[in-house]
């Protein structure tokens, strides 16, 4: 018995031994990893690359705590202030954009565009190489005073197309359906399970929207590369950038080179032998080696992020709940530093009841005469709009998607599925004719139906309701533009759904007006709980190891992007207000 307490005492001992090891070698790593953080040499190059998504505030996405690959997602307003800090840093140089394509949304991309126009401003140069560019990835540069193409490339100008799928083959031949009920001719987004192609209506608004975002597109591309409108439209219709020979006859792009030779182009420029490295970093790097203050008066602007899908209880970093809402609308109510709200929304929409909610805390801070402010981001549609209708003010970009003023409610039915395909049968009984609504297993009775559409529609009708008395208007004044119709800021704007054109740094000064403030700082809510593990996971992390990881996870995400909507879609609780479709940029 001796020996074994030896032993095992011993075996013990080592592995605490071994365990302190390991900790103090992985600390090293972190510690490494972080020397020099604040060393920016003079000369620096902002090498930038729009691959991924810039959320709204901060690392405010969905990831998981054990994610072997944490990355860092800075905030769209952060990522503007440190390229307006980079414009007057000395150290900085100039920017050179390597985005091939884009992730970014259809507002997302202007604001950063709007940046690096500024940027420039500061007479430091912002070049651009890519071996191919997609087509936002090509809006951005064009801010560039100099486009570089590789000579295989291309640029990819072939105007906006929607493409849907359909599910309701598919469901039919396994014995599948869902039970539908919608407020809103133009309410679309249960079309892929109950119709084989899009409805008229639905193919209406889809080309209305599409033309208006390729105009917005169009315009800008022309002003920035002095085109002329008619030669671009042809460029768009046949393809006209297919190849670098063309790209450049036709004044897409203004150099073609390999990248040695772009590389042997920014030595030139900024001085450096041709046998020595080039100084760059990439934003991360930059905003981590950066401070970006919020101010320090006592006076407040409450900046609340409302990005992603709205969701019923308890919701993760990147969706919009009802729990963690009402948390900080509640702490914003009882600082009374607060002065003004800033609603800053990103969503296409999702639970009706959570929508509600918030749309009522909207209502009391504004019965306690805090000035609340909509600012809308990519998206704020359905939901995303119900909490924006009662806002003091409505910002919009032009190229925001907003509108969709509609409701569905969907309940999945497995009856034909589980009877014909599984074999199992279901026999009822019961003490009230709605005693077993809202059941899978077996098909709604009329009675059942009709409660069901009367309930869509009473919340339609109270949807119409909430933007009439926001937007001053009368109920069928609202009917009119919404029945579920997606329109862009620019338009919205024209009936009446958006007071004015601007970003969230306009509707911040708005606020700071209506709030009879000039000095304040910014408090932005909710908080994102950091993941505890992601300094010591990017540590371990080899640099190439983590590009074959991002590339596998970016097809992951790509093949599975359907079946997450979907997923989400069922697990809505009661009526959805969502638009009824999601964009893919590139």
């Amino acid at each position: 018995m001796k020996q074994f307490f030896k032993f095992f005492t011993a075996s013990c001992l080592g592995t605490l031994a071994a365990l302190g090891v390991i900790a103090l070698f992985i600390t090293g790593m972190v510690m490494s990893s972080a020397s020099g953080a604040k060393n920016i040499s003079n000369g620096t190059i902002l090498e930038l690359d729009f691959n991924k998504v810039i959320p709204e505030k901060s690392n405010n996405v969905v990831q998981s705590d054990f994610d072997l690959d944490p990355e860092d997602y800075p905030g769209l307003r952060k990522v503007k202030r440190a390229l307006k800090n980079a414009a007057t840093d000395d150290r900085i140089a100039g920017i050179v954009l390597s985005t091939k394509s884009s992730a970014l949304g259809p507002s997302t991309v202007y604001e950063i565009h709007d940046a690096l126009k500024d940027f420039k401003e500061s007479g430091k140069f912002v070049y651009s190489y890519a071996d191919y560019y997609s087509q936002n990835a090509y809006l951005l540069a064009t801010t560039a005073d100099s486009i570089f193409l590789n000579p295989n490339g291309l640029v990819e100008l072939k105007g906006y197309g929607a493409l849907l799928p359909f599910f309701k083959p598919f469901m039919d031949k396994w014995g599948l359906k869902f039970d539908i009920y919608y407020a809103g001719k133009f309410k679309s987004a249960t079309e892929p399970f109950r119709r084989t192609n899009m409805s008229e209506p639905n193919k209406k608004q889809t080309k209305e929207y599409l033309q208006d975002l390729i105009d917005i597109f169009s315009d800008q591309i022309c002003e920035n590369r002095n085109l002329d409108r008619a030669s671009f439209d042809e460029i768009l219709e046949f393809f006209g950038g297919r190849n670098a020979t063309l790209s450049k006859e036709k004044g897409l792009v203004d150099v073609v080179s390999y990248h040695n030779d772009f590389h042997a182009f920014l030595k030139e420029k900024t001085g450096v032998k041709a046998k020595r490295k080039l100084k760059t970093q990439d934003l991360e790097e930059y905003i981590s080696k950066i401070s970006l203050t919020s101010g320090t008066a006592k006076n407040k602007i409450a900046v609340v992020y409302a990005e992603g899908n709205i969701v019923y209880d308890n919701g993760a970093p990147g969706q919009v709940d009802d729990t963690r809402y009402l948390k900080a609308l509640d702490k914003i109510k009882r600082d009374k530093d607060i002065k003004a709200v800033v609603l800053r929304i990103n969503s296409p929409g999702g639970s009706a009841l959570t929508s509600d909610i918030i749309w009522n805390e909207i209502e009391e801070l504004k019965a306690d005469s805090i000035p609340v402010i909509a600012s809308m981001g990519d998206y704020a549609a359905s939901g995303g709009y119900y909490i924006a209708c009662n806002a003091d003010q409505i910002f919009a970009s032009e190229s925001t998607l907003t509108g969709s003023i509609g409701v569905f409610s969907m309940m999945p039915n497995m009856k034909k599925f589980l009877n014909e395909k599984v074999g199992i049968v279901f026999d009822t009984v019961k003490t009230h004719d709605l005693s077993l609504m809202n059941n899978f297993v077996y098909d709604p009775n009329a009675a059942e139906n009709l409660y069901m559409q009367q309930a869509t529609d009473d919340l339609y009708l109270q949807f119409l309701n909430r933007v009439a008395d926001g937007r001053k208007m009368s109920v069928q004044e609202v009917d009119q533009i919404a029945q579920g119709r997606v329109w862009t800021g620019r338009k919205a704007k024209e009936i009446g759904l958006v007071d004015q054109i601007g970003n969230l740094d306009d509707a911040i000064k708005y606020a700071s007006e209506l709030a009879d403030i000039e000095k304040y700082k910014i408090k932005e809510y909710p908080y994102v709980k950091e993941n505890p593990f992601k300094d010591i996971m990017k540590a371990l992390n080899a640099t190439e190891a983590k590009a074959q990881s991002n590339s596998s996870l970016n097809k992951v995400k790509k093949y599975t992007k359907l079946m997450q909507d979907l997923d989400l879609m069922l697990q809505m609780e009661g009526p959805i207000t969502r638009m009824p479709f999601s964009i893919q940029s590139n």
